[in-house]
């Protein structure tokens, strides 16, 4: 599972990178540069980059990165096609995932014009849970009957 935490790692220094070139780009039209985005994973992608996690339960590598975004259009678009380059794409529902109340975020990486984070594991196993019981049960019996999970 570290190999996806590497991966990640190497996609979102590209995304940085090519930012950092728009700002430039930017400076040179005369207009202002783009604020530092974020990236907040979550769903099954925030289990698998959670190193812990990943060693205890059992969890299927996705093809599809749930995240909520705060950034601007134009870097949506550069993480779009980034992700496509790894054969990755972004899920445009992950809006709709419901985060529970009291939720925390990790920092995973913060490069200098973006920040990701991850949402904790109780976090997304309860959404998980909750919206979508079925789909999840063996996920969600694995880690309540992991003693050392918590």
């Amino acid at each position: 599972m570290q190999a996806f935490k590497r991966e990640l790692e190497v996609l979102f220094g590209q995304l940085d990178r090519r930012v950092a070139e728009i700002n430039r780009e930017r400076r040179v039209e005369g207009l202002t540069p783009i604020a530092k985005s974020e990236v907040r994973l979550l769903g099954q992608v925030s289990l698998l980059v959670n190193e812990k996690v990943s060693l205890i339960l059992s969890l299927a590598q996705t093809g599809d990165l749930d995240a909520a975004l705060r950034m601007e259009h134009v870097v949506k678009n550069e993480l779009k096609r980034l992700l496509e380059t790894q054969g990755l794409i972004y899920d445009e529902d992950s809006h709709l995932i419901w985060i529970p109340k009291g939720s925390k975020f990790e920092d995973l990486f913060d490069f200098e014009h973006v920040n990701i984070k991850y949402i904790d594991p109780e976090s997304a196993l309860l959404s998980k849970a909750i919206k979508a019981p079925q789909k999840n049960k063996q996920l969600i019996r694995e880690a309540i009957a992991t003693e050392d999970f918590l």
